[in-house]
Parts: C-alpha cells; sequence; structure tokens
C-alpha cells in the first residue's frame, strides 16, 4: 500500500529539535497542561497494533492506481481528440467525372488542470516531549499518527475518484431528512469525526449544514449522525462534502471515474471535463456509455448486460475489462453472477473441485477488506472480473477499459508530508503560534482522474438492489 510514512530516523532528529524548541518558548511550553494530552495517545507508546474497527478498503482507487501518469507542464495535461477522418470517397461511372468534395478532418482538444489537496494533523508539544523520551515511543506514536491520517486520506480520495458528477459526495440524501441522524442511499464515504458539510443539490453552492463532525455511522443502517443542531431544508439529492471543499461557488475535487462514464455534463460547479460541452453538436464522441430506464428500478439481466457491451462496439470504442457494483448489487445477484462465471469459463465443474473452495470467499479470490483490496470476488460479467466497492453509489454497475483511465498526477503519487517534498528545507513539524502549542504536519497532493477515451466505459444506472 502506498505509505504516507517518512523516515524514522529523521523524524526522531526533527522530534528532538523540536523539543529543544518548546524549552526555548516558555510561553508556550508552561502554557499546557497534562489534561491537553489526548488520552488516546498513552496507549500508542507500549503497543505496536492498534484496531481499526473501519474499513479501510479503496477498491476504485486501487484499481485506478494500477495506471498512473505524470502529468507535466504545471499540472496541465491536454489530450488531443480527432473527431473526423479527412477525403471523400464515392463511386461512379466508368470516364464520369471526377468528384470535387475534399471533407476536412476535425479535432478537439480537451485541457486538464489538476486539483490541489492538502491533508493536515496536529500533536501537542506534551505528546512530543512524551514520546521523545525513548525511539521506540517516539516511533510508535508517529506510526499511529501516520497510518491515522492515511485512512482518513484515501477514504476522502476513493468518494472522489468513485463519483459520478465529479462533485466528490461522501454520501447522498434519498429523500427529505431534517435531523441529526441522517439516511443516505448506500454506504457513506465516512468515518467517525470526520468534518463535513452538508450541500444543497438544487444549487451545489449552498451549505444546509457546515463544518459538522461526524459523531456516528450506523453502517447496517446507512445512517450518519452529525454534531449540533439538526439539518434543515434538506432534500432528496442533497449531499455530504469534506468541509471546505467547496469554495467561491466550486466544488474542488476529483472528476470520478463514474462522472467520466456519463453522456452529460457535471455540474456548473464543477465545470465542464476538460472543457468539451457534452451537450454541444458534433461533440457526442466525448460521451460516455450510459443504459438507463428513466429513474424506475430493474432487474440487472444478462441480456441488459449484452446491450451495454454492444452500445460500446456500435459506438467505436473498446470493451470493458472490469466491472464494479456496491455489495447490495452483488448480494441480489448472486445467483445469476455465479451461472455467468460457468459460462464465462465455457465449463460447469462442482464447486470444490480443483482446490477451488467453495462459497463466496474462493482460494485467491476473496474479498480482501483491507487497504489494497481490490474488492475480488469469484464472480465475471461476461468473462471479466466483478469487483465489489461497497461505498460505490446505489443501483449502479460500471465497467471500464483498464488502459483509457488513470490517475494523473504532478510526480507525488500520493499525499506526502511536505517535509519530504522539500527534502531538508520544510521541518516535519510546524508549531503553531497558539496557547495550545501544537504542530501541525501538513501533506500535499496534486492530481485528476483522466481518461483519453469516454466511450471505453458503460454505466448501467437504476438497477434494483432488493
Amino acid at each position: 500500500m502506498l505509505t504516507l510514512l517518512m523516515s524514522l530516523n529523521r523524524r526522531w532528529r526533527v522530534g528532538a529539535l523540536a523539543l529543544v524548541a518548546l524549552f526555548l518558548l516558555p510561553n508556550f511550553a508552561f502554557a499546557v497542561s497534562v489534561s491537553d494530552v489526548v488520552e488516546l495517545f498513552k496507549y500508542s507508546y507500549g503497543v505496536d497494533k492498534m484496531l481499526y474497527l473501519a474499513s479501510v478498503e479503496t477498491v476504485i482507487w486501487n484499481l485506478l492506481k494500477r495506471r498512473k501518469k505524470t502529468v507535466g507542464g504545471r499540472g496541465q495535461w491536454i489530450i488531443p481528440y480527432q473527431k473526423q477522418n479527412a477525403g471523400h470517397m464515392v463511386g461512379m461511372a466508368e470516364g464520369a467525372t471526377l468528384t470535387t468534395k475534399r471533407p476536412q478532418p476535425s479535432t478537439a482538444e480537451a485541457t486538464f488542470s489538476l486539483i490541489e489537496f492538502q491533508a493536515v494533523w496536529d500533536i501537542t508539544w506534551k505528546m512530543l516531549r512524551q514520546a521523545s523520551r525513548g525511539k521506540d515511543a517516539f516511533e510508535t506514536a508517529m506510526n499511529f499518527m501516520d497510518n491515522s491520517i492515511k485512512r482518513r486520506v484515501f477514504r476522502v480520495i476513493n468518494s472522489q475518484v468513485c463519483s459520478f458528477t465529479g462533485l466528490g459526495e461522501l454520501a447522498i440524501l434519498p429523500d427529505a431528512d431534517n435531523d441529526t441522524t441522517i439516511t443516505v442511499n448506500s454506504l457513506p464515504f465516512m468515518d467517525q469525526g470526520m468534518s463535513v458539510d452538508l450541500i444543497d443539490a438544487s444549487d451545489n453552492t449552498t451549505e444546509l449544514v457546515a463544518d459538522r463532525s461526524i459523531s456516528s455511522l450506523d453502517v447496517e443502517a446507512r445512517t450518519v449522525t452529525i454534531s449540533g443542531a439538526a439539518a434543515a431544508g434538506t432534500a432528496a439529492g442533497d449531499y455530504f462534502v469534506t468541509s471546505e471543499q467547496v469554495t467561491g461557488g466550486v466544488s474542488y475535487s476529483l472528476h470520478g471515474l463514474g462522472a467520466w462514464i456519463s453522456n452529460v455534463n457535471p455540474p456548473a460547479t464543477v465545470g465542464n471535463i476538460g472543457g468539451i460541452n457534452r451537450s454541444t453538436a458534433g461533440n457526442e464522441f466525448y460521451k460516455g456509455n450510459v443504459k438507463a430506464n428513466g429513474g424506475t428500478l430493474r432487474a440487472f439481466t444478462e441480456d441488459l448486460l449484452i446491450s451495454g457491451e454492444n452500445l460500446m462496439r456500435e459506438r467505436g470504442g473498446v470493451q470493458p475489462s472490469r466491472y464494479a457494483a456496491n455489495s447490495n448489487i452483488m448480494a441480489r445477484y448472486a445467483g445469476d453472477l455465479i451461472r455467468d462465471r460457468y459460462f464465462a469459463y465455457n465449463k460447469i465443474r462442482p464447486l470444490g473441485a480443483d482446490g477451488d473452495k467453495p462459497g463466496f470467499g474462493r482460494e485467491g479470490m476473496d474479498l480482501e477488506g483491507k487497504e489494497d483490496g481490490k474488492g475480488t470476488t469469484p464472480y465475471t460479467l461476461s468473462g471479466k472480473p466483478f469487483h465489489c466497492e461497497p461505498y460505490l453509489r446505489a443501483n449502479r454497475v460500471i465497467g471500464w477499459n483498464d488502459d483509457h483511465f488513470w490517475i494523473g498526477h504532478d510526480g507525488i503519487e500520493v499525499p506526502t508530508p511536505l517535509s519530504e517534498i522539500f527534502d531538508e528545507m520544510v521541518p516535519y513539524f510546524s508549531m503553531k503560534a497558539t496557547p495550545s502549542a501544537s504542530f501541525d504536519v501538513w501533506h500535499y497532493w496534486e492530481a485528476q482522474v483522466l481518461s483519453d477515451n469516454p466511450q471505453a466505459g458503460i454505466q448501467f444506472q437504476d438497477v434494483a438492489e432488493s
């Protein structure tokens, strides 16, 4: 798994320097009492492993990151497209007058600017002082904090990579829900303690709830509990995002795989992908393939799957190399998927044959449930792997070709501490001049979800889950 950890030896040195600095700043050093130390940290000194009781899977991110590209030109990226070919060919009688038609080729350019991301966590001077008494204690404490921010970072990134609008939704309301405990339409891309805003879907800028903490999550009931007063004025389609993500009428987020595999433009707060308006005549080449049913849920049948792949073929695109859906869809169609698996392998054999374990967790094909898991299942669709992304939007199945979708970045593949980006120039810990005397650790990343062929994907909407 890509990691945010830095050299322990170097952190030990900067930790010691930070400790020395504390004693040179008495106004800060003696302003904090023992009670200001986060209670949990005392356990991190002597324990190497701590249980993390929330999902660490980031399936779509892990699938796309297999093919990352460095984007040059100060975060700019241009993808040229040829919209039409040159020339004219026509039949004619022998000796007839030659044609005078000379149609010219046509091209278009999609231009991108990467989105900048920052992540930050802080730590009290008291925590550093206690941990600095021993190298092992300091190492354990820093690993605890690094792993914690890493989980938070990749939870947010995966929500943006999975987005079907480019808005980076953490969770979407199926109906109005003016309460503190709010029902969402699929597993939320959240964990406890996250700071979130609830955005009005009618304009994608109004904050119905601002800067609230997630105080509780109920996975089974699909509910999110927020701190403070109850939400007001909500409606179906309103959605949660990370606090401060929507600023100045712009939603700063990755486009999302689902947004690429779409036949409509993203909302105005996101802007047209690559600057190309999909609704303009002649730009149909830039639309993804979508099979919808007018909002009426229908079963995900084999003929629906075949019609989707035929649509890709008819539009001149390539065939998908993998599919993904959430766990509710997996559960609903388990029987059909097993039959498709037999068909795809072109033979029928008893479960358990050739060392294959019966059941959902067949050997080598079980759902990993870990931070580098790819949601592998024993199922296939038309011979292509079918992955389980637990947090994917409700009632959707997507398929895409690996060669045409990727993560573009500026040379830094994952959010990285500034001290690593500016080696020996920026300290790992940056002290805040406040009475709390805490230290910030900053991370930075610049990226975007890119594609050179939006037709290389298929989206099935309105798929029944129950």
